[in-house]
């Protein structure tokens, strides 16, 4: 385009030349034969230059349509821009990219493709408009139990076996498990309306048998805004705030985490902005899954969805999520059709910063009734609701809290900790299996070193206690060793 500019100015100085020549034929002098051939001269010499000037406009109009549509299409193919689509890709800034990204520091031991990834590394898919980012995650677990639970896979304090129940005694054990493995896809394009964007995301933690079995985390859509967001398809509950998932390299985690996917519906409108924050308010429709300990014919359904609402203040140094979950719970005969049904309600307080340096800090709170299928370590044990001896249902109040903190002793190697208490407190008249938990502890500690920029190594104690309805109880203990390679973090 430099080299038409130049053209260009060429052209319009010939041009002035020209002109310039003409000028001095003007002022010559002489006899009138000589004005008269010199009149008949400039004439033939003005036919030229006209004609001249003519073909440098046409030839100039020419290089100006050309230079337009090159510069018109600057933006898209402009120096840098990939010409392929297999070249890296770094989209371009967005509404929704102009909130500031976090500035809390994401260490070795954070959970693998759980956060959304950054805008380096996407590809352009021909000229579709899309972008695409791939994550392979390849992950090796060791574990070694000293005594018998019940998964061998994943650090359950509520499957512990407590005193005198069978493997109470067990001896020492070892497993290796590859399930936590991850691939992940990230679909996104920029509309009139916003980027929209579309995840699927799965692991090897199906539950069908003993090896590597397909488990779907992720599939869903999202509209991002700089005003709202507007999400469909399957994907954690709006109830789980997954960035205080504390980390460790159990794939379980807190046994009071309040862990759950779900398809839903979910719109969460900015409220207010103020400096780096912003104020938003959560809000989805979920698919309910009453989890009840059912009698006879029974069948458990619910008349209306889940429901979350909440509020969540975020900035990029921490953020505070307060958040409330409303439930219908019933049972229907499959004899006479008879149903029964209560209410279900919980709500959570959970908040994430980051403090002195690169280290930060996570906790969480929940209490209500009927969301046992919500808390990470009863989920599935049928205890959202019980019978009572006439037959009515009855929502089964429960509580957890838990806290997690980590360390960085540099950008490479980090410790996290974390602790967490779990407790349920049905009726004493409610018909229930009286070995299922009533109390839960969990507490762990690892050390995680990056010995490479996409290669994290690391090494974790985890401890936990159950206590069931009886007042029986027991503890037991494992290490656990972790290899993990993220191709595209």
């Amino acid at each position: 385009m430099t080299n038409l500019r130049k053209k260009i100015a060429i052209g319009v100085g010939c041009a002035i030349a020209a002109m310039s020549s003409q000028s001095a034929f003007s002022q010559s002098s002489g006899t009138t034969e000589e004005l008269r051939a010199q009149i008949v001269q400039m004439q033939a010499q003005l036919q030229q230059q006209q004609q001249a000037m003519q073909q440098q406009q046409q030839t100039m109009q020419q290089m100006q349509d050309r230079l337009n549509e090159l510069e018109a299409k600057e933006p898209a193919v402009g120096p840098g821009t990939p010409q392929v689509a297999a070249a890296p890709f770094i989209a371009p800034a967005t509404a929704t990219e102009l909130d500031e990204p976090s500035r809390v520091h994401r260490p070795p031991s954070a959970p693998a493709g759980v956060a959304d990834p950054l805008p380096e590394g996407y590809v352009r898919l021909g000229d579709t408009g899309n972008l695409l980012k791939l994550d392979v995650v390849a992950q090796l677990d060791m574990m070694f139990d000293d005594k018998f639970m019940g998964y061998q896979d994943l650090f359950i304090p509520s499957s512990i076996p407590v005193s005198g129940a069978p493997f109470d005694d067990s001896g020492s054990r070892t497993n290796l498990s590859a399930k936590q493995s991850v691939f992940r896809m990230d679909f996104r394009r920029d509309t009139d309306y916003g980027v929209m964007k579309v995840v699927y995301k799965n692991n090897f933690f199906g539950f069908n048998g003993e090896e590597m079995n397909y488990n779907l985390q992720y599939l869903y859509g999202e509209l991002e805004t700089k005003n709202y967001s507007l999400l469909a398809g399957y994907y954690l509950s709006g109830f789980t705030d997954i960035d205080v998932f504390p980390n460790t390299l159990d794939y379980e985690g807190p046994n009071s985490f309040t862990f759950k996917y779900a398809p839903q519906i979910r719109y969460t409108p900015v409220l207010y902005r103020a400096g780096e924050g912003k104020l938003t308010l959560p809000m989805s429709l979920e698919e309910p899954k009453a989890d009840i300990a059912i009698l006879g014919d029974y069948e458990t359904y619910s008349r209306y969805p889940d429901m979350t609402l909440g509020l969540r203040w975020e900035t990029p140094d921490y953020h505070v999520q307060w958040v409330n979950l409303f439930r219908d719970l019933g049972v229907q005969s499959a004899v006479d059709d008879r149903t029964r049904t209560t209410s279900a309600y919980a709500t959570q307080l959970t908040a994430a910063a980051g403090v002195f340096g690169d280290d930060s800090v996570q906790g969480w709170a929940s209490f209500g009734k009927g969301y046992a299928n919500f808390l990470q370590d009863i989920s599935g044990l049928g205890l959202d609701a019980a019978f009572d001896p006439q037959l009515g249902l009855e929502a089964i109040d429960a509580e957890g809290y838990g806290v997690g903190y980590t360390h960085s002793w540099k950008d490479d190697l980090s410790t996290s900790a974390s602790y967490a208490y779990l407790k349920i407190d049905p009726d004493a008249d409610l018909i229930l299996d009286p070995t299922l938990p009533q109390e839960t502890k969990f507490a762990s500690v690892n050390l995680a070193w990056q010995f490479n920029e996409r290669a994290m190594f690391g090494i974790e104690y985890l401890w936990g206690e159950n206590t069931d309805m009886t007042g029986a109880s027991g503890n037991a203990q494992r290490i656990q060793a972790t290899v993990r390679y993220d191709l595209n973090p």
